[in-house]
């Protein structure tokens, strides 16, 4: 069976250098975002917000070729991953284990995030990938729009 096309393109991860890569990987979270998160509101997923949360934190690229295929944010001083979207031409192809290893390496220490616990595909690879669901006091929740969310490590 011939492998995918995509499969042969080297993966580039680096931090986002410039306002209009910002602006390339806060489009990539709308459309992501809104592709995979079903169950949100339409407009849940606004550009503006992931602006923002580019202020206080890293935020990588992953690159095929010239494409914009990934994005990760992480606030370093908690070593929480806020944001990792893939877009959905380019799942299934590791882009999102890549991204999580790089970041991994370069943070060199545990890592956490918070997800939604109806995002079934999210809470599969995670698990499928060695992340553990915490069972803390705070480490599960409700949010505003009464959907339930637990917070995951990688250690």
């Amino acid at each position: 069976m011939p492998r995918p096309i995509c499969s042969t393109l080297s993966l580039v991860i680096r931090t986002a250098r410039t306002a209009a890569e910002i602006d390339d990987a806060a489009a990539l979270y709308v459309r992501s975002g809104s592709a995979a998160f079903t169950w949100r509101p339409d407009g849940h997923f606004q550009a503006a917000d992931f602006r923002t949360f580019a202020q206080d934190e890293e935020v990588w690229l992953a690159l095929m070729g010239e494409a914009l295929v990934g994005i990760l944010s992480i606030y370093r001083p908690e070593h929480f991953i806020h944001c990792l979207y893939v877009d959905p031409d380019a799942q299934h192809l590791g882009v999102g284990r890549a991204l999580v290893a790089h970041v991994r390496r370069v943070v060199g220490a545990p890592l956490t995030l918070k997800l939604d616990v109806p995002n079934r595909r999210a809470v599969q690879f995670y698990e499928a990938t060695g992340w553990q669901r915490m069972t803390g006091l705070d480490d599960q929740g409700v949010d505003d729009a009464g959907i339930k969310w637990a917070r995951y490590r990688l250690g």
